[in-house]
């Protein structure tokens, strides 16, 4: 028998290292923020799919009530030819194989417009989630090609609901685009252990290892300050993408003993990492709602980043943010050498993050979006 709020597919290439129990090593935020949805709709009676890229698991495999529904591997096919086949041709079989009431894509990419299509030739809803601040500029600068800006602003505005992650992202969509939105915070996990900020003293980075998160501030402030300890960690961009920057702070950490560099951590070994902390650094000016600030938060981490998702952080002091490399420095400092101000920064981030992202009261305003949008779909039919 059919779910009552029926069935949500979603498109996310790289979400199964992320359910894959550290077999994979991968966990983006996107890919994190999305697997908590899909395990969150499932608890709600809905019925999840995921198209994810084929990293050897099983087609259909279960992982916590959410489907797997396997697509091309990585590695798989000819420069230009693979966006024909294995990408494009075996994406679209799996989006069909699914049969769903809604379909569901996050971030400005080819996949929007291909989700798009797909749910439109099926007369289907689609939903488009917001990703990223440039998702909603005009210019588009994280997507290139004509083609696939062409595709992804036809999937922006042809979408049947588009949800924003702040209101600044609200702002900027009808601004760009003359498309509005609901803005739904991004959710957390809130786990029942705490760091002890006050305690801890390492200093610790969580993000990609590419230029527009700018590591090298924080190789600058690990050589600049060697009495601090330092760790920073996450993804490592794979072929055809360059791991220099990855390169470049592994060399930073040759000559700095203070510094240690890691690769990629498995999404559930994050809180490990976490707990060891005494304050969470970001450095890139650009984002969405970064999944790593609510882990840090969650885990009652105080926060000293470039970027403040609608002004949040000044605003409920959970930490300072500067857009320039010395005043962040200084902001880093002030927090290492203020146990005080560590303990009660950590200890607002964390209560602001339980009463405001909660996965459980964020996943129920998803799930209501998603009804309106399967009762269309159902009234659709009937007519």
């Amino acid at each position: 028998m059919a779910l009552k709020r029926g069935r949500v597919c979603m498109y996310v290439p790289y979400l199964y290292p992320v359910l894959s129990g550290g077999k994979v090593p991968f966990a983006g935020g996107i890919e994190v923020q999305l697997a908590l949805l899909a395990k969150g709709l499932v608890q709600r009676d809905f019925a999840v799919d995921v198209v994810t890229c084929d990293f050897g698991q099983p087609d259909g495999l279960l992982v916590e009530g959410v489907r797997l529904l396997r697509a091309w591997r990585p590695e798989a096919g000819l420069p230009v030819a693979r966006f024909f086949h294995p990408r494009l041709s075996l994406t679209t079989a799996a989006l069909w194989r699914s049969d769903a009431d809604v379909y569901l894509y996050q971030g400005a990419a080819m996949g929007a417009g291909l989700v798009h299509d797909v749910a439109r030739i099926m007369r289907r809803r689609y939903l488009f989630l917001v990703g990223h601040d440039h998702d909603v500029l005009a210019a588009l600068p994280d997507v290139f090609g004509a083609r696939d800006r062409w595709w992804y602003r036809r999937a922006l505005l042809g979408a049947d609901q588009v949800v924003s992650q702040t209101q600044k992202q609200r702002r900027q969509l009808r601004e760009s685009f003359g498309r509005d939105s609901v803005v739904i915070m991004n959710p957390v996990d809130i786990p029942s252990q705490i760091a002890d900020p006050a305690s801890n003293f390492t200093v610790v980075w969580l993000a990609t290892y590419k230029a527009a998160k700018r590591p090298e501030w924080f190789t600058r402030f690990a050589e600049r300050n060697r009495e601090v300890h330092c760790v920073m960690a996450g993804v490592i961009p794979v072929p055809p993408l360059s791991d220099e920057d990855y390169r470049a702070a592994q060399a930073v950490a040759a000559r700095c003993q203070n510094l240690e560099v890691l690769g990629t951590i498995p999404h559930e070994q994050i809180g490990g990492f976490l707990m060891q902390a005494s304050v969470f650094t970001h450095t890139s000016p650009a984002e969405g709602f970064p999944n790593a600030f609510l882990e840090a938060w969650s885990y009652g981490l105080p926060s000293v980043t470039c970027f403040d998702p609608d002004g949040l952080i000044v605003r409920e002091r959970l930490g300072e943010c500067h857009d320039s490399y010395e005043a962040w420095e200084a902001a880093v400092l002030r927090h290492v050498h203020d146990a005080g101000l560590r303990r009660e920064s950590g200890a607002r981030a964390r209560a602001y993050a339980s009463a405001h992202h909660g996965s459980g009261a964020i996943h129920d305003l998803m799930a209501s979006t998603i009804d309106a949008l399967v009762g269309k779909r159902r009234a659709a039919d009937r007519a």
